[in-house]
C-alpha cells in the first residue's frame, strides 16, 4: 500500500509530494527468527536478491548492504529494540536512478498478530520519505518480493529463487 501525502520539510515552504510504502506479512516463526534473517548477513542473501547486510545494531551506527564486491544500500541505524524494531535512513546505489533519489527511512516492526496464531509474527515494514516517482514506486515491488522470499525461507528452509551469483 502506498500513501500519497504533500508536507513541507520547513513550515511555509512548498514541498514536493511524497510517498509511505507499507508491506505488511504474517510469516511462520518467532520474533528472533524474523530479527535474525533481517540483520544477519549469513542469511540475507538467500531472500535479498543476493545482497549481504553488515549492520552496526546500535543508534548512530552505519549499515550496508553488499553485492558482487560492491556496496548497493547503505544508511544509519535509527533506533533499535532488538526482536522488536529496526529503524534506518535509506539511500540505493544498485541502479543509477536510484542513486538519484534522496535519503529516505525504512522502518522493520515484528508484533504478534492481533488474532490468536502462535508461532506467528507479523513483520511491517514501512518505507517513508520517497517522492512519489515511478522509480520510487518501483521499490514497492522490491520490498514484496524481498520480505515475501524471507517468509519463504524462514518457512520453509529454502529461498523462494536462487541467489544471483555475484
Amino acid at each position: 500500500m502506498t500513501i500519497t501525502s504533500t508536507q513541507p520539510a520547513v513550515p511555509g515552504a512548498t514541498a514536493a509530494p511524497t510517498t509511505v510504502q507499507r508491506i505488511q506479512l504474517a510469516i511462520r516463526a518467532t520474533p528472533d527468527q524474523v530479527w535474525h534473517a533481517l540483520t544477519d548477513g549469513s542469511v540475507t542473501p538467500a531472500y535479498y536478491v543476493g545482497f549481504r547486510a553488515e549492520f552496526d545494531l546500535t543508534p548512530g551506527g552505519t549499515y550496508r548492504y553488499t553485492s558482487g564486491g560492491g556496496e548497493v544500500i547503505n544508511g544509519t541505524v535509527v533506533e533499535v529494540e532488538p526482536g522488536r524494531r529496526l529503524t534506518t535512513t535509506f539511500n540505493g546505489y544498485w541502479d543509477s536512478d536510484v542513486a538519484e533519489l534522496p535519503e529516505s527511512s525504512v522502518t522493520f516492526t515484528l508484533t504478534e498478530p492481533t488474532m490468536p496464531m502462535p508461532g506467528v509474527t507479523v513483520l511491517t515494514c514501512v518505507h517513508a520519505g520517497l517522492p512519489d516517482t515511478p522509480v520510487a514506486a518501483g521499490l514497492e515491488s522490491g520490498w514484496v518480493s524481498i520480505l515475501s522470499g524471507l517468509k519463504t525461507l524462514l518457512e520453509t528452509g529454502g529461498p523462494m529463487v536462487a541467489a544471483p551469483s555475484d
